[in-house]
């Protein structure tokens, strides 16, 4: 929009069906800072195409006084879509003044209007706002799954302490209600939790494990290596490095030999956030004694992804382990580790197995090339 366009332009702007125009017409009015600039934005805060919560912020920015009961008597209209505007302007303003009038619109016939309802009582702040979860609480009951779904987010923002209350949703039929639950699982009780970790559906295990805390460390654990989908195995990965106990790192290490590199990469990270990268590559050290060969090789692979080269000396006695596995995984990863590894490759040209020799000639010919 040109800045040359006078106030009428930008009136008639507003109107305008590209929301990139109205948008900027509705910043241009308001940062005219123009007494006339309040009435072309109040008229259209239940019409226009745009959010009327950009209405009613730029409204409340300018300092009109009308626009909460303007929005208070929208709610009695008989279309729903105007209920609606209104509904997500109070949701803007959060003014304790809608409070009666929000919890009203709880009972309105159309599902969406419930759901901007509580949405817009979310936002209420100081007295108004403890009155508002006791309101909001019933709808976890009603029949419309997204209206359950708006009472869970508006209670997680309404109650410091909302367990108790979302206990019972942890069970709901619905799998996205859960999902909504499983984001507080943080403030929920332990059989709540439980029931979200152990959830059928992937996504809300998943969720629960990222917003799980301490004291589900054992659940996270089987989580991590015992779930069937990946993303779970990731997200109780993230949960477990946040948790700023280092004897989590003994239940990050076996996530090591999981199938799923992006898995094996978030066990890398949390180590790192857990331990700092000094203090994974000293636990990851620890490992090369482990009996079983899989965590052995491993390890390999995660400590040259660190380009862990102070532990060189220390590998070396790999190219002797009786497991030809772990003997591969220091193949492939030589050159994380050595600045010219061919010395480690001669050596294992020699060795007893077939697919060990092969990957050290293959090593060997790629050396060679200019």
């Amino acid at each position: 929009m040109q800045a040359s366009c006078s106030r009428q332009e930008l009136i008639e702007s507003l109107d305008d069906p590209r929301p990139e125009v109205a948008r900027a017409a509705i910043a241009r009015l308001v940062g005219s800072k123009s007494q006339h600039a309040a009435a072309p934005l109040r008229s259209r805060l239940l019409d226009i195409d745009l959010s009327g919560c950009r209405i009613a912020t730029a409204l409340r920015r300018i300092g009109d006084s009308e626009i909460v009961e303007l929005a208070i008597a929208a709610l009695s209209d008989q279309r729903y879509p105007r209920r609606l505007a209104a509904l997500r302007a109070l949701g803007a303003l959060g003014d304790e003044r809608a409070a009666k009038s929000l919890e009203m619109m709880l009972a309105d016939d159309v599902a969406g209007v419930r759901a901007a309802a509580l949405d817009a009582m979310a936002q209420l702040r100081g007295p108004a706002a403890v009155d508002a979860a006791a309101d909001c609480a019933r709808l976890l009951s009603d029949a419309v799954p997204h209206v359950r779904i708006a009472a869970v987010r508006a209670l997680g923002r309404l109650v410091t302490h909302p367990g108790d209350v979302l206990a019972p949703a942890a069970e709901d039929e619905d799998r996205l209600v859960r999902l909504e639950v499983a984001q507080h699982a943080a403030r929920l009780p332990e059989h709540a939790v439980q029931a979200l970790l152990a959830d059928p559906d992937l996504r809300v295990r998943g969720a629960a494990a990222r917003a799980a805390r301490i004291r589900d460390l054992c659940a996270l654990s089987v989580l991590l290596t015992d779930d069937p989908a990946g993303d779970v195995h990731r997200a109780s990965a993230h949960a477990l490095g946040s948790v700023r106990d280092q004897r989590v790192a003994d239940l990050l290490v076996v996530g090591l030999e999981d199938p799923d590199a992006f898995v094996r990469a978030a066990v890398l990270h949390a180590l790192g956030q857990l331990l700092s990268r000094d203090g994974a590559v000293r636990r990851l050290c620890e490992e090369l004694d482990c009996k079983r060969p899989a965590r052995r090789r491993a390890v390999v692979y995660a400590l040259a992804r660190l380009r862990a080269r102070e532990v060189t000396p220390e590998l070396a006695r790999l190219a002797d382990d009786p497991d030809p596995d772990v003997r591969l995984a220091l193949i492939h990863s030589a050159d994380a580790f050595y600045d010219e590894p061919e010395h480690v490759m001669r050596y294992l040209a020699a060795d007893p197995d077939i697919g060990v020799r092969q990957a050290t000639e293959m090593w060997l010919l790629r050396a060679k090339r200019p």
